[in-house]
């Protein structure tokens, strides 16, 4: 049986994988090329040819969660009801946070004031997800279910918001599922209606 191809695609995301769960589990700074390479079951070389270096496989895995995340927005439902899709974004954010948890674990290196070395294409990718959100929510606003200066707030309110739960859920903390990502989200966004109004 002959040596499988180091380059395809089926290789590439194997590299992700392992790269992802050692991060996860010991940190990045115990990531090297060749750990990655062994997990995968390949040679360094085609760690390499496919990212370059550690940090191009650091910045893949960065782009490559982004990626999933536009790709589950773009499938969520857009309706006459702003309040009822921006409710609905929930299950893109969770699918995208717990289905693999150790790629979201890794992700949290990118944020902070310390956060690591990123692509234009991942940077890009991050913004438009943000922007994503930030464009239901100001749909809400423009319905007049939230005060129009609270979008940006409530933007980042969501991110907080959905990565608590992310982190709990990914953790075993939080057991109730999506049933809890339901039930808080909708607590947010009622109590961020503007005063007097009832939903």
């Amino acid at each position: 049986m002959g040596r499988p191809r180091e380059h395809d695609v089926t290789t590439r995301e194997r590299l992700l994988a392992a790269a992802a769960r050692l991060s996860a589990d010991e940190g990045w700074e115990a990531v090297s090329v060749r750990r990655v390479a062994e997990q995968a079951g390949t040679t360094t070389r085609a760690v390499y040819s496919l990212f370059g270096s550690k940090q191009g496989l650091e910045e893949a895995l960065h782009t490559a969660m982004f990626e999933r995340l536009r790709e589950l927005l773009r499938h969520a439902p857009r309706t006459d009801d702003p309040r009822a899709d921006l409710l609905a974004l929930r299950h893109a954010y969770r699918t995208w946070a717990t289905e693999r948890p150790e790629r979201y674990a890794a992700l949290m290196r990118f944020t902070g004031p310390r956060a690591a070395p990123r692509s234009r294409e991942g940077v890009d990718l991050a913004h438009a997800a943000s922007a994503d959100l930030r464009q239901a929510i100001a749909r809400c606003a423009e319905a007049g279910l939230l005060a129009e200066d609270d979008v940006e707030t409530l933007t980042i309110r969501w991110r907080a918001v959905a990565h608590g739960l992310a982190e709990f859920e990914n953790h075993g903390v939080l057991t109730e599922g999506d049933e809890a990502w339901r039930s808080v989200f909708t607590a947010l966004i009622d109590c961020s209606q503007p005063a007097g109004h009832a939903h």
